[in-house]
């Protein structure tokens, strides 16, 4: 069985600020972060479906 690739999906961005910007408060602040490692997990979710996928189609080759 031929491979058909599939293309992998679009990431998320991630920002990571070095501190906390003045006008923000500390919920603001904190409510980034949890966003961010948020998406961070959903990349490397993603990343690792495309890996399992990868190595199917190469165990299916052999």
């Amino acid at each position: 069985m031929a491979y058909t690739p599939t293309g992998l999906q679009a990431m998320y961005p991630i920002y990571f600020a070095r501190t906390r910007p003045e006008q923000t408060n500390k919920d603001e602040y904190n409510g980034a972060i949890a966003q961010n490692e948020n998406n961070l997990n959903q990349n490397l979710a993603l990343l690792y479906n495309k890996i399992i996928e990868l190595e199917a189609a190469l165990a299916e080759i052999q």
